[in-house]
């Protein structure tokens, strides 16, 4: 049992992080003090301990109350435009971006191609519950996905779930394409999002 390759393969099941840089994450740490181990460690027990998931749009917040809302979908009840997004990493973009002020909901994933169970992989259980019940007040969907190719195949299955649950009522956009194919909407600048949103289509 070795150490420093046990705790690299947590590492490496990070996003985006492969064996060379789990490495290096380990051997940083082992050049800290024992005192900064403990104070790493103690920030991740944290995480458990003051973060909760919102019940309403499933993005992770500081928690401030036993309601488990998020202050951004408590101060936008009324609000009529709903933006699905894929991840938390999105919300933070988009929130800098300062142009959209409307609900959110976090999909947790984009739908693989050739994925047989999507639920397994997006929370559409829980997004045909908010459609339900956010549906008399909402005048606009905006679907916004990465311009890659499972970004695109998300956008179309979704555009048909949305149908189903709720009809042509209204209406679903997709964002416009401020965004080059292939880019993840975390990595986008603020003013690529704000083009991508006002070219919604």
């Amino acid at each position: 049992m070795n150490p420093i390759d046990d705790l690299a393969k947590v590492f490496a099941q990070f996003p985006g992080i492969g064996e060379r840089q789990s490495k290096r994450f380990v051997y940083y740490l082992l050049r800290q003090s024992s005192q900064s181990i403990k104070d790493i460690a103690q920030k991740m027990e944290m995480l458990h301990k003051r973060i909760a998931e919102c019940v309403e749009c499933h993005r992770y917040f500081i928690e401030q109350n036993a309601l488990k809302v998020c202050t951004t979908c408590d101060d936008r009840k009324s609000a009529t435009t709903l933006l699905l997004i894929e991840k938390d990493a999105d919300y933070d973009s988009i929130m800098r971006s300062g142009v959209y002020d409307g609900l959110f909901f976090v999909l947790g994933g984009l739908i693989p191609i050739l994925e047989k169970n999507p639920e397994r992989r997006v929370r559409l259980g829980e997004l045909k519950s908010k459609l339900l019940k956010e549906k008399m007040q909402l005048k606009e969907i905006i679907l916004a996905m990465s311009a890659t190719r499972e970004g695109e195949y998300t956008d179309e299955y979704l555009r048909k779930f949305v149908s189903e649950i709720i009809g042509d009522a209204i209406p679903v956009h997709s964002l416009g394409r401020g965004l080059s194919t292939g880019t993840e909407l975390e990595y986008s600048d603020s003013e690529t999002i704000i083009s991508a949103l006002k070219n919604r289509a």
